[in-house]
């Protein structure tokens, strides 16, 4: 890496991680707009955004470990196992390209879902709504390392305070990350070159893990989150034109 690439790498890291502070997710959906491009293939973003998340997340629900309610996470979790392991497999005998379009396709959707429709429906929070967010984010999140917004809208309709929904999400994520690491690591995907961006990351993780404490009660997340739908917009359009 030249030192553009290295400061570009690490501002995405900073900045995703404020993002997952301040709104509970988005780490992953950032950081993927821009690390198809920067690193050398999509397996090795995706495995880095990752090996990453699972230390922003575990810092975050170690913080906010008395509001974690475990009894709503172990549906959606055992879900989410069993699906993101077999997308990780589908996936990993696809194309670079196939993957950049599927992502920039789910991008665009996402963004859109969220700008216009976010907030207009609600989910009963039950067990059969447990287990479908939990599998809806393991196939994103296997294919695209971005499986957060399903259990996103469960967790907001059945937590009864932020911090319950953000020490529980956190520890969701902490969790299906470490699950999605270890398959990734069986399929070949962890290198020595991944293991080289994550170093190279936890400086800028470090840092944003801690303005995102900083900035949770004092930002206003509504409108930090849609600049990010703009910016996933944008990310989207591009990696559909490569």
């Amino acid at each position: 890496m030249d030192f553009g690439s290295i400061a570009l790498f690490l501002l995405t890291v900073f900045v995703g991680t404020v993002i997952q502070g301040v709104s509970g997710f988005g780490f992953g959906i950032f950081v993927m707009m821009v690390f198809p491009f920067l690193l050398p293939s999509y397996g090795a973003g995706v495995t880095v955004s990752g090996m990453l998340s699972i230390l922003s997340n575990a810092a975050i629900a170690v913080r906010m470990r008395r509001h974690i309610a475990w009894k709503k996470l172990w549906i959606p979790l055992a879900a989410n196992v069993v699906v993101s392991t077999a997308a990780i497999f589908f996936s990993a005998g696809q194309s670079d390209a196939v993957l950049k379009k599927l992502l920039g396709a789910f991008l665009i959707l996402m963004s859109l879902y969220f700008l216009f429709l976010g907030g207009r429906f609600t989910i009963r929070p039950n067990r059969r709504n447990g287990a479908i967010a939990g599998g809806l984010g393991g196939l994103l999140g296997g294919l695209f390392g971005t499986g957060g917004p399903p259990m996103v809208v469960y967790l907001l309709a059945s937590s009864e305070s932020n911090e319950e929904y953000l020490g529980t999400i956190q520890a969701y994520f902490a969790l299906t990350n470490i699950s999605t690491i270890l398959v990734r690591a069986w399929n070949g995907m962890m290198t020595p070159l991944t293991l080289q961006y994550w170093a190279i990351g936890l400086a800028a993780l470090a840092l944003g893990v801690f303005a995102g404490h900083k900035l949770f009660r004092r930002l206003d997340g509504g409108k930090l989150k849609k600049v990010v739908y703009l910016f996933m917009i944008g990310s989207g359009i591009v990696m559909l034109c490569q």
